[in-house]
């Protein structure tokens, strides 16, 4: 059977196969794991999943199994990504859904900003950071209620495997 809808949520529930249709084409075909967690780009990295996936521009530093990504907000993040020694200097952009950030006092980190609202929704809060520029704003979701958070400055982290690189809107996954 064929169903046609524009609610993510709706399709990840329902479908056993799913088709993105996006800029005239096909986006990306999958179950609705592969698409949550192997985005084939950051249209559907940010398509699916709800909220959106968080992207942070950089630039690679470290390649190999793991990969090693210097951020432009100062962080750094490290993927399970593989990649080549040509890709050292590549300008790429790193997605981290907000549901596999977590909370680090670590001296490396993804993203650290002054959390401007909670929303505590029972089983976990959600901690929106203050957009850099105009841009979306950051969005983190920790387990449980963290309303002690607003205002304060956090430092967040994800494990490599939760952690996604795009380049020039393509995840170096599936190169």
């Amino acid at each position: 059977m064929i169903y046609v809808t524009h609610d993510q949520v709706e399709a990840m529930t329902l479908a056993s196969r799913i088709v993105v249709l996006a800029n005239k084409g096909i986006a990306q075909v999958g179950t609705p794991l592969e698409l949550y967690e192997r985005p084939e780009n950051e249209f559907v990295a940010q398509f699916i999943g709800s909220p959106a996936m968080n992207l942070f521009s950089g630039v690679i530093v470290e390649t190999g199994k793991k990969t090693k990504v210097k951020l432009d907000n100062g962080g750094v993040a490290v993927s399970t990504v593989p990649t080549q020694a040509a890709d050292k200097g590549l300008k790429v952009n790193v997605g981290i859904r907000p549901e596999d950030m977590v909370e680090t006092d670590a001296a490396e980190f993804a993203f650290e900003g002054k959390v401007d609202i909670t929303e505590a929704l029972g089983e976990v809060t959600l901690l929106y950071f203050i957009a850099n520029a105009g841009g979306d704003p950051v969005i983190g979701k920790l387990p449980g209620i963290h309303s002690e958070l607003r205002g304060k400055s956090v430092r967040m982290a994800a494990k490599p495997e939760k952690v996604q690189i795009f380049h020039e809107g393509r995840s170096l996954y599936y190169r």
